[in-house]
Parts: C-alpha cells; sequence; structure tokens
C-alpha cells in the first residue's frame, strides 16, 4: 500500500516545530523550553511513557510501514499521532524528522545534537538500566507487569517495534554499531533538510540561538534581589539521576495497577466460585427433595 488506511480529523493546531533530537541529547530540557516559549504541549517520548495503551498502536504501525517497508507515511498519517501539537522532540517523531520536514515545511527545523560518545554512555547508563535491569527482583517485578498490566504490554511492543524496525542494534553490546546508527541519523537530517531551514543547536547553547530561530523574546524572570527582569535560566531536565527515580516511579505506579489487576481477577473468580457453588448446591438440594 501506498500509505497508511486511516480516517483522519484535519490537524487541529499547526506544526510549528520540528525538534530533530534523538533519545538522551537535552530533548526533555528542549520540550520545557519550547512550552516555556509558547509553542504548547510538545508531543515527547513521554507522551507515550504516560498513555501506551493509545499512543503506542499509532507508532508501531508507523514503524512496520516506513522502516518496514510497507508503504510511505504521509502528512495525513503524522497528523493522526500529532495533530494536536505544534512542536516534537525525542523518539519516537525523531526517528521520522527527515519525514517529519518534508510533510510540514511550513514548520521550523531544529537539529538537536549531542557528541557520540557521551550520547552512548548516557543511553547506557538511563534508559538501558531501565528497560534491561540486572536485578532478579526487578526482572520479577517487570515480568509480573507484563502478565497483569495492560500498559507495560503496549510499551513493551512498542519498544520491540521501535528497536527491531528502527534502530536495529543492541545498544549494551554493540557499540559501534549504535553510534554508527546515531551518526548516521544526524547525517541524514543534514544532508537531505536544507541548511537554510535547520537550526543546528545544543541544549547548553541557551536561549540566545534559539530564541533568534524561532522568532520569540527570551523568556525573563524578576530577580529576587534586585527586582529587575532578567533573562530565565534555561531549562536543564532529565539528567541520568532524574531519570532514575522517574523509572522507579513509573514501575511503581505499573506494579499498583498490576496488583490492582491480579486483586480484581481473584475477585472475579471468586465470584464466579460461589455462584457456580450456589448453583450446584441448590440443584443438589432439589435432587435431596429440599431436605438440607
Amino acid at each position: 500500500m501506498d500509505h497508511l488506511a486511516v480516517a483522519t480529523p484535519d490537524r487541529v493546531v499547526p506544526m510549528r516545530v520540528i525538534v530533530c533530537g534523538l533519545q538522551r541529547t537535552g530533548t526533555l530540557s528542549m520540550r520545557v523550553a519550547l512550552e516555556q516559549l509558547g509553542f504548547g504541549d510538545c508531543y515527547h517520548m513521554h507522551n507515550v511513557l504516560v498513555n501506551p495503551v493509545a499512543e503506542a498502536p499509532k507508532w508501531i504501525r508507523l514503524f512496520e510501514v516506513h522502516f518496514g517497508g510497507k508503504g510511505t507515511v504521509t502528512r495525513a498519517d503524522f497528523d493522526e499521532v500529532l495533530g494536536h501539537f505544534r512542536a516534537c522532540v525525542d523518539v519516537p517523531p525523531a526517528l521520522f524528522g527527515v519525514e517529519l520536514a518534508a510533510a510540514y515545511p511550513e514548520a521550523k527545523v531544529i537539529v538537536l545534537s549531542r557528541e557520540p560518545e557521551k550520547w552512548y554512555d548516557s543511553v547506557l547508563e538511563s534508559i538501558m538500566a531501565a528497560m534491561q535491569p540486572q536485578s532478579l527482583r526487578v526482572k520479577l517485578e517487570m515480568l509480573f507487569c507484563f502478565a497483569l498490566d495492560p500498559a507495560t504490554r503496549a510499551f513493551a511492543g512498542f519498544g520491540r517495534a521501535m528497536s527491531g524496525l528502527a534502530m536495529r542494534y543492541d545498544h549494551r553490546t554493540e557499540k559501534d554499531r549504535a553510534i554508527a546508527w546515531f551518526t548516521g541519523m544526524y547525517r541524514r537530517f543534514r544532508d537531505e533538510i536544507p541548511e537554510a531551514r535547520r537550526l543546528e543547536y545544543r541544549v547548553q547553547d541557551g536561549w540566545g540561538p534559539l530564541c533568534a530561530y524561532l522568532e520569540v523574546p527570551v523568556p525573563t524572570v524578576r530577580d529576587a534581589e534586585t527586582g529587575r527582569m532578567v533573562e530565565a535560566p534555561f531549562p536543564h531536565v532529565n539528567d541520568r539521576e532524574t531519570f532514575r527515580r522517574d523509572a522507579e516511579r513509573n514501575r511503581a505506579r505499573a506494579l499498583a495497577r498490576a496488583r490492582e489487576n491480579l486483586l480484581a481477577g481473584a475477585g472475579k473468580m471468586a465470584i464466579l466460585v460461589v455462584a457456580g457453588y450456589a448453583g450446584y448446591y441448590a440443584t443438589w438440594r432439589m435432587r435431596l427433595g429440599g431436605r438440607f
């Protein structure tokens, strides 16, 4: 097929900023910055994490079509996933950075980058540590969640599709392939998106070049000591320790949902057992002439 056959409504808001920034390149800081600059809710991996049951199947379809060689992803397909967002950053959108730039020629493009070796280490010590834990207890907890929590299963399916179709390397054991993939993605951003249309950026660059490119004023805050308006601090969030704590909180929420589902399932089973026994007892009494 030429594209995903989906019936989608018209885009609700215009796409204004496409950030070609892969995971662990400062994407969450960029998301906060864009929202602070007035670009509305910015689509990020967190949108998938918060609601994987709804979001994961949409991206899995895009992975299968684009990376699985089943067709061409169109603007209508992107609108189905991103139609309520004025900006996007991080994977999964960044995996389609070139295609998004072509689909939305009116949007500004930011290439958010990082030194490859530092990127590799950051992913290894954050995402991979969360997704492939060494602790047996945590592994068993994850299996428990997979068995009893639909959200965990949906996100796991999303992860398998993204790594198997879009990335195709083992980050933990194939460092050279991981870095080659990373550098290849950025080479493609730069080769296929015109230089005049994109901003090369790192979060260390701060507000100046970002605001100049987006044609918005640098945000200010009132200085507590002088009372004067000064440049607001640029957001720097989601360092490795913060990522670890967030991952633990997400796992705790999944465990809570799994336990609730287990108890709900046990309750339903108890009701079925009681109802079955009551039916059996009534039949048994009738057969004995109601003497008991």
